[in-house]
């Protein structure tokens, strides 16, 4: 009873937060308001099972099968069913359904209804196609019962779970970049739509073309004076983190990096929630930073360093931990402030902090200079290439225990070396 208590306290303070925050802000101009499909997306999950509808002879890959399962984060996760669409009975379509795989490999009948044309290897939306591998799209009924995460390819994330869809009722993703969202109306004969591209073009209104990233600077911030000079330290930023990572610059994709006048702004571009706080958020090679704060700008472009150089962080914890640890072999000062700040919250360093769901990671922001401390002191213990490869491989536990410890024991290790400094 307290979990369900819990869930149901949680997601109504989050609602409410919502509520308050967009009512205290309006969005951009040209946006449509993203006030309703948060609801109708916890409505969704609002159940114990969900039937995963694959395609026919579709094997879903096992690190999207983990994703898929665990999207939800603000209540008990529902028990998840992976079943191919032919093998649906009666009983099953009176269940939350979530179709997953290539949207032209399900039959006619299961895309029925949906605001997109459904052709050969792609499909199409707003007159435009979308036959690269990287495109996807998603999109939740109104009833809430049915959810469709589809991507044509299967090597890129899933945007929908990077982007935590269910702000709108649909979303159209190219690679990192949201192109299209809105919603259906109830008769399914209009949309309400949020053009990203024209909404982009006609707020960006700066354009600086770098040598490992262009900037794309907000028509409203007005003041830009020394931004040429603070490209060319990020140039050498970027450069010292790949000389750090032993990668090669050159193989580094060049990223896009958007610089917004409010974190509300860059909030309604990427889609999430005003309740949240978002001052910087990095999706693979795109970047949204408020302001032009370099050092934000360092920190997200950091991540899609890492990303491309090493692999996808295997938690919350590792992804923000070594982003902070790599400031420290640039910065004895950055290194020196994280360890006051973790001597002040050694106690929030736990097991759960380091395995458990990324909800409890960012409820602090103590917690970045926690994880920093705690990643740093496993690499000082297993040197950078072993800590890389265990990133990259999701192998952490397994890391440690080959030193010999377990995370509790290196919890305890680290406070009583920490202390002594």
């Amino acid at each position: 009873m307290d979990k369900v208590f819990n869930s149901v306290l949680v997601k109504v303070l989050l609602l409410l937060q919502m509520s308050i925050s967009v009512n205290a802000w309006s969005q951009p101009v040209g946006f449509v308001a993203m006030d309703d499909s948060v609801k109708l997306m916890v409505r969704f999950y609002e159940t114990d099972t969900i039937v995963v509808v694959l395609p026919d002879g579709y094997n879903i890959k096992p690190e999207d099968s983990v994703a898929v399962c665990g999207f939800v984060f603000w209540k008990e996760k529902p028990v998840y069913v992976f079943i191919q669409e032919s093998l649906l009975t009666a009983s099953d379509y009176e269940k939350h359904l979530q179709y997953f795989g290539p949207c032209f490999r399900f039959s006619t009948a299961a895309m029925d209804g949906l605001p997109f044309g459904i052709v050969r290897n792609e499909f199409s939306f707003n007159g435009r196609q979308f036959g690269h591998p990287n495109d996807a799209f998603y999109h939740i009924n109104n009833q809430a019962t049915r959810i469709y995460t589809c991507r044509n390819g299967e090597e890129h994330p899933l945007a929908y779970i990077g982007f935590m869809a269910g702000a709108y009722q649909f979303y159209v993703f190219s690679g990192n970049q949201i192109i299209y969202s809105g919603f259906q109306t109830d008769d399914k004969t209009s949309l309400q739509l949020n053009d990203m591209d024209a909404l982009r073009n006609e707020y960006f209104g700066i354009r600086i073309k770098g040598l490992y990233s262009d900037f794309y600077i907000s028509s409203s911030i007005s003041d830009t004076s020394g931004f040429g000079n603070s490209v060319k330290d990020f140039n050498d930023f970027v450069s010292g983190l790949c000389q750090y990572l032993e990668a090669d610059s050159s193989t580094i994709p060049h990223f896009i990096t958007y610089f917004y006048q409010t974190r509300e702004e860059l909030q309604y571009f990427i889609a999430a929630p005003l309740w949240a706080t978002i001052h910087g958020k990095s999706f693979g090679d795109i970047n949204h930073i408020t302001g032009l704060s370099m050092d934000i700008c360092k920190h997200e472009a950091g991540h899609s360093i890492i990303g491309a150089a090493i692999g996808k962080a295997p938690s919350a914890f590792f992804d923000e931990g070594f982003r902070q640890a790599t400031d420290y072999h640039f910065s004895t000062e950055a290194y020196k402030r994280d360890l006051e700040v973790f001597k002040a919250h050694q106690n929030n360093l736990s097991v759960e902090l380091i395995t458990g769901e990324s909800v409890l990671f960012f409820r602090g922001m103590e917690n970045y200079s926690v994880a920093g401390i705690f990643t740093h002191h496993l690499i000082q213990l297993t040197g950078i290439e072993a800590f890389k490869v265990a990133y990259r491989d999701n192998r952490m536990e397994a890391l440690i225990s080959e030193l010999g410890y377990d995370w509790q024991m290196l919890i305890d290790d680290l406070k009583e070396k920490t202390m002594n400094r």
